[in-house]
């Protein structure tokens, strides 16, 4: 329960605010303000306080007024603060009937909005189904930001799979691709036959390795080493042999044999004559031996050793060397190209240029043997010096032999390399390659997390559409009893308070993000519906079929039903501002009849109001014993009070006619100047009595208020009136008091008077 406000600062109209002694509230209370007074304010208070939002009274922050915004309430045994944009305490429950419900929920002016009827929905639902409501509406918003997350995290997602995978990839796909252990060297042998089909017209343009040459073959040089001339007679063998050993070492050191020097001799032998002394022979024995020994045979075989040693000669000159290194380097230079453009490893050839040594050194040795034969043609060469160097010849081939083998197993790698490659695979080859690349990014970790954000969001969002469903169909079931409930309760309203139409609720409208009330007025029973285009005023609609009076009839009957349907209701706070305001007698009668129920139904009922005998009305139907009077009033310039109010009192002609008269003399109306100027003290002497009746006694008069206010503490409300308070009674006494010689106000003008009318005005707000 409310028991009262403490204290208000730079709230609305209140620049300052603070309750008299005995101005506390009760279970019914009554609080009388006029117009612009603050009653508005009082009700915002609450509103902010109920639904715990601070922007209401931040945002009716007093014009000009000091820095800091404050409200205390007594609220049970303890105080609520509203302090630094914020409020600490307790927070009751407030049901608030006023301009504000209704601008909100039914009506502005003459129009009812789209928004009137969302907002008025989650009226009619209550705490319960607005709970849901706004469960669902909590779902949609995390659907929506999770939608946005998606995007993004599907978006990253596929600009990887577009940089990484094939066109034609979709994003299921992608997510389909399985690991797997060896996806480096199978990216590896993908790209290559892909690099090798990107490059067909140069790979099969490309040379291959060259073949070593190869060695004259070992046995060839055996055989002639072993050559022997079968033509020549033993005769002429023997006689040549002798002759030349008798010759032999005599003859001069030179590169040419003797035998050779005897061979060559005999071709200018053409007559009987000795072709270097020119004398006949004598004795033609040695001649014809001569003759017969260098046959066409032997000069056959001696033109082969000689041809065979050049062939050694071009081993000693380099010239074998020159041509291996030679090969040998451009088979490095192929074998690097194929490395890289064919992805063919090369054979290994182990120390190739070592068969140069070994080939060169047989030929040395080949040599020596055949510059042997060279000087005995007809004799036979062998025996171990011959056939190791034989050997050695044989060794140095064979290894040629091996290398050129290997050369030719690569080069059938290369050929069949090349008759692999279709330039039309490539398409193919390429995909291939784009896939398998695709599935290695799928499986690394950035990619995975990726996917399980993404996997999590889709089943969070799965979980918000099966809770909203859910959700959604436990607020169709609740609506729809509400609903029709409501509606019976509101024409029961409207039947009794002499309305000429009724209204027909129908199941809410679920086209718009958030629901919405649904329903028809019925006049006649024509339907009429709330909403129409502003410019159809020649159809019926809410404009134009219901009075101001109608229109708040309904607003007043949609909140008694919601109210009285509220289950809450007796742990509820019901505060109603200007509740009646454009309804005829006969509703003031009536909505005074329902508020004195809901003072029995309520923990507490608070109306404010600006008309006196609406508050009489109510004052005479309610409980005494359970009823409070407060009026916001004035007392002291930039001070609002809550004072004690005696209703019945107030509402007597005579204090009515008292403080109205003054009012109608400002107006212009020709009261008596010396009458109005009583006034001005009886007036106050009333106000400031019934004001504080524990500071002032009920026959206090104005000079004695004054001095009992010049003793009251700093605080207290009135005591900066007390200036304007002497003022009044200087100015007024003079026509109830003999004269005073030398007194200011023994005479006065119609200007003068009327200012202290006005002040007297300003001081007693809220009588």
């Amino acid at each position: 329960m409310l028991h009262g406000f403490i204290y208000i600062q730079n709230i609305g109209r209140f620049e300052k605010a603070h309750p008299m002694q005995d101005a506390g509230f009760g279970s019914c209370t009554l609080i009388f303000g006029e117009n612009g007074w603050g009653k508005s304010t009082v009700a915002d208070i609450l509103r902010s306080l109920t639904t715990n939002n601070p922007s209401i009274i931040l945002g009716r922050k007093t014009l000009a007024g000091g820095p800091d915004q404050k409200a205390v309430l007594s609220i049970d045994t303890q105080q609520t603060v509203f302090r630094d944009g914020a409020w600490t305490g307790i927070k009751p429950r407030i049901a608030i009937y006023d301009s504000f419900f209704i601008n909100e929920n039914v009506f502005s002016g003459d129009i009812v909005s789209a928004d009137h009827l969302k907002n008025q929905y989650g009226l009619v639902l209550g705490e319960e189904g607005v709970g849901r409501l706004k469960r669902i509406v909590a779902l949609d918003d995390e659907n929506r930001e999770l939608n946005s997350v998606l995007r993004i995290a599907e978006s990253e997602l596929n600009i990887i799979i577009k940089t990484i995978a094939p066109p034609a990839m979709r994003l299921g796909d992608f997510l389909a691709l399985g690991n797997r252990d060896d996806i480096d060297s199978v990216i590896a042998s993908k790209d290559a036959q892909a690099q090798r089909v990107r490059r067909s017209k140069e790979l099969k343009a490309a040379a291959e390795p060259q073949l070593l040459p190869i060695p004259t073959e070992t046995q060839k040089f055996r055989e002639l080493l072993n050559l022997e001339i079968d033509q020549i007679s033993e005769s002429a063998l023997a006689a040549v042999r002798v002759h030349i050993a008798e010759h032999e070492c005599t003859a001069p050191k030179s590169d040419t044999s003797l035998e050779g020097w005897l061979e060559a001799g005999t071709g200018f032998v053409n007559s009987g004559k000795c072709p270097f002394c020119g004398q006949f022979f004598t004795a033609h024995m040695l001649v014809d031996a001569y003759k017969d020994f260098f046959s066409d045979a032997y000069k056959s075989l001696s033109v082969t050793i000689k041809k065979t040693r050049e062939t050694f000669a071009k081993y000693q000159n380099g010239d074998f060397r020159k041509v291996i290194e030679g090969l040998l380097e451009q088979n490095d230079k192929n074998f690097t190209y194929w490395r890289e453009a064919g992805k063919l490893e090369p054979p290994d050839l182990g120390d190739a240029r070592g068969v140069i040594l070994l080939m060169e050194e047989a030929a040395v040795l080949l040599d020596v043997l055949f510059q042997d034969k060279q000087a005995h043609l007809t004799e036979a060469i062998d025996g171990k010096e011959a056939e190791a160097s034989l050997s050695t010849w044989e060794k140095g081939r064979n290894v040629v032999g091996h290398i050129n083998r290997l050369l030719n197993v690569y080069a059938s790698r290369i050929k069949t390399l090349k008759d692999s490659i279709d330039p039309s695979d490539l398409p193919r080859l390429e995909t291939e390659l784009k896939v398998i690349q695709a599935t290695k990014r799928r499986h690394e970790l950035d990619v995975i997390a990726l996917i399980s954000r993404i996997d999590a969001i889709k089943a969070r969002k799965e979980a918000i559409a099966k809770e909203k469903a859910a959700t959604r169909k436990e607020l169709d079931d609740y609506g729809r009893s509400i609903t029709g409930k409501l509606g019976t309760s509101i024409n029961a309203y409207l039947l009794r308070l002499n309305a000429g139409f009724k209204i027909d609720y129908k199941e809410p409208d679920y086209r718009g993000k958030e629901p919405a009330a649904s329903y028809q007025i019925l006049i006649n029973n024509v339907p009429v519906p709330p909403r129409s285009p502003s410019e159809t005023l020649d159809k019926p609609s809410f404009r134009n079929t219901l009075s101001t009076g109608d229109k708040s009839t309904l607003a007043l009957a949609l909140f008694l039903a919601k109210i009285n349907a509220d289950p809450a209701l007796k742990d509820t706070i019901v505060v109603l501002d200007d509740a009646f305001t454009s309804l005829d007698n006969f509703r003031r009668q009536f909505t005074a009849n329902e508020i004195r129920k809901l003072c029995g139904l309520a923990a507490q009922t608070i109306v404010l109001s600006h008309d006196k005998n609406f508050l009489r009305l109510l004052w005479e139907k309610v409980d005494q014993s359970s009823i409070k009077s407060i009026a916001l009033q004035t007392g002291a310039p930039g001070i609002t009070t809550l004072a004690p109010f005696d209703i019945k009192t107030a509402t007597q002609a005579r204090h009515v006619t008292e403080r109205g008269e003054i009012e109608e003399f400002l107006e212009g109306e020709p009261h008596s100047p010396n009458y109005i100027r009583t006034r001005l003290r009886t007036v106050c002497e009333d106000f400031y009595r019934k004001g504080d009746p524990s500071l002032f006694h009920e026959a206090a008069s104005l000079e004695e208020i004054t001095r009992i206010l010049n003793k009251a503490p700093t605080e207290h409300p009135y005591r900066g009136a007390l200036d304007d308070l002497r003022e009044i009674n200087e100015y007024s006494r003079v026509d109830n008091h003999a004269a005073v010689e030398g007194n200011p106000f023994e005479e006065t003008t119609g200007d003068e008077l009327k200012g202290f009318c006005r002040k007297v005005i300003s001081l007693t707000r809220g009588m």
